[in-house]
């Protein structure tokens, strides 16, 4: 139930991605977004076990550059 959960709302089309969406577009290690999210580089928060970072937030590192 939880993993269909994350598929289905954390796709970026409520304007929320998971971390490994995040990792992926950028290039980047899962680990060091963790280390983003902790250093509040990235608009995020946790559902459950999961962490939901905002589209916005993203899109603007990616203009930034990491």
């Amino acid at each position: 139930m939880e993993k269909r959960f994350i598929k289905e709302h954390l796709n970026g089309k409520n304007g929320l991605i998971t971390v490994t969406e995040l990792s992926n577009a950028l290039l980047i290690s899962k680990k060091t977004v963790y280390r983003m999210i902790k250093s509040n580089k990235v608009d995020s928060f946790k559902i459950g076990g999961y962490y939901a970072i905002k589209l916005s937030s993203a899109k603007k590192l990616i203009k930034g550059g990491v």
